[in-house]
């Protein structure tokens, strides 16, 4: 068993050295987003395929996290947030030297690894090494440091890409990651190994991430291939064949990868969904945003930047207090109150205009922060909560899975829907080719979809109670 830390400046280098790697991730989980109509100009391709940029990191995040979070608990946690934060600065090196879309993409799934990497460990290295009185605060900042990164990755995205070029969104990462990892490499205790009888679901963890693989690619090509290519019937096969083979591996085996049974309790099956299409609304309207404020809004980078800067900012100052007060006044409220909100700016995204001025656009930015602010705490505490007995820590892996799966299906979602409203009789249309009339026209028809999506969150709140405590 790990030695707990006692010397105080100890503690706080270790809970520095987390919060430095975690605000790293956050940076990268927004950076990109705000120079994708450059970099689609750049590589002459439409709003569909350079969502791959995202997409890629993200499904990496979401489908790796739980492997690497079960490795780190067998007693590696030093050996992987070293090895993340080495993967992370190499491989963002090659995507700011990259020359084709490409390559890019590959380099940004490595990327998506090593961050898959520091995120499962950072975590767990408060939960080992600080004492139980600093625990609820550690994982506060972790909280913290993420939103900020989140929050100010737009901002020095749309900077760095308007006053250099997108290759320095990645560039910028090298220098932090050396010293992230020079300074982790002296302040995290080494590892002590553990023995586990249970062998490690390899079978399960593997299909599992086939499963995403396949469901995120057919999601996302769909529109611009059609649902008889050859290429999307095969994948989608292959994703139902990976979901049984998942399915059955996990009902069967004494030590699952991911206890299923626990989606037996409706209630915890419905506030998982619930939080998972949060996810997906959230990051769905983030991504198609940079394209509505450099087209429509004719906003240079870095004002684009500062415009995206306002929802994690706004999460950022009131996910806190609105999660202790969900502590004493219930989650269930909460949880349908930002709910509320996200049919309300998804609506206002639908009618939205350069017309309207910036007052609608700055209302429903603002509301978009909040709906998450107030959903954050609420609305994930509500997953821990409504599992099974003794269930409490498979549904905090799901809930952080949760988190960048639905970042993964929300870009692939809102693209394909803006691929198809966009495409002509001669098929995708470069975003350089796109005329403002037919952007807008596809950016109302997404944005539509997403407030009738909208409403199920709503509905799978609302008819959840909160859970009885113990002696209430």
């Amino acid at each position: 068993m790990s030695s707990v830390i006692t010397d105080p400046l100890r503690q706080k280098l270790l809970l520095f050295a987390v919060a430095f790697g975690v605000v790293m991730d956050g940076i990268d989980g927004s950076i990109v987003n705000v120079a994708l109509p450059t970099m689609a100009a750049a590589f002459g391709t439409d709003t569909g395929t350079i969502a791959w940029v995202i997409i890629t990191y993200l499904l990496m995040m979401a489908g790796l996290l739980l492997v690497f979070g079960k490795l780190a608990d067998r007693g590696h946690a030093k050996r992987l947030f070293l090895l993340g934060f080495l993967i992370f600065t190499l491989s963002s090196f090659a995507c700011g030297i990259s020359p084709s879309l490409d390559i890019l993409l590959a380099a940004r799934l490595v990327q998506g690894l090593g961050a898959a990497m520091i995120a499962a460990v950072a975590p767990l290295l408060c939960i080992r090494y600080l004492p139980g009185k600093m625990l609820g605060a550690a994982l506060g900042v972790i909280a913290a440091t993420s939103s900020i990164g989140f929050a100010a990755g737009p901002a020095i995205g749309g900077i760095l890409t308007q006053h250099l070029s997108w290759h320095w969104i990645f560039l910028v990462n090298i220098p932090i990651g050396i010293i992230g990892i020079l300074f982790a490499a002296r302040v995290i205790p080494g590892d002590e190994p553990e023995k586990h009888t249970a062998s490690f679901d390899y079978p399960g963890a593997v299909t599992l991430f086939g499963a995403m693989v396949f469901c995120t690619f057919v999601l996302e090509e769909v529109a611009a291939r059609g649902i008889t290519d050859p290429l999307i019937l095969t994948c989608s096969a292959l994703c139902l064949l990976c979901t049984g083979l998942f399915v059955t591996r996990e009902l069967t085996t004494p030590a699952p990868f991911v206890n299923i049974r626990i989606f037996s309790k409706w209630q915890f099956t419905a506030v998982t969904g619930a939080y998972l299409l949060v996810n997906v609304i959230f990051m769905g309207i983030l991504y198609l945003l940079p394209f509505y404020l450099t087209m429509e809004m004719h906003f240079d980078l870095a004002t684009s930047g500062l415009y995206l800067l306002i929802p994690p900012a706004v999460i950022a100052i009131i996910s806190v207090p609105f999660g202790k007060w969900s502590d004493r006044r219930g989650r269930r409220a909460f949880a349908v109150a930002a709910c509320g909100f996200i049919v309300i700016y998804s609506a206002i995204f639908v009618v939205l205009s350069p017309g309207s001025g910036i007052i609608p656009l700055l209302a429903s930015l603002i509301l978009m922060g909040v709906a998450f602010g107030i959903a954050a705490g609420p609305a994930s505490s509500r997953i821990i909560e409504s599992a099974p007995p003794g269930e409490g820590g498979t549904g905090s892996s799901l809930m952080v899975t949760t988190i960048y799966f639905g970042g993964v299906l929300g870009t692939a979602i809102y693209a394909a829907f803006f691929t198809f409203a966009t495409a002509n009789a001669g098929g995708v249309v470069a975003f350089t080719n796109l005329d403002p009339a037919t952007f807008l026209s596809g950016f109302h028809v997404t944005m539509a979809a997403g407030l009738m999506l909208s409403v199920v969150p709503l509905v799978l709140s609302a008819i959840v109670p909160d859970e009885r405590k113990q002696g209430a």
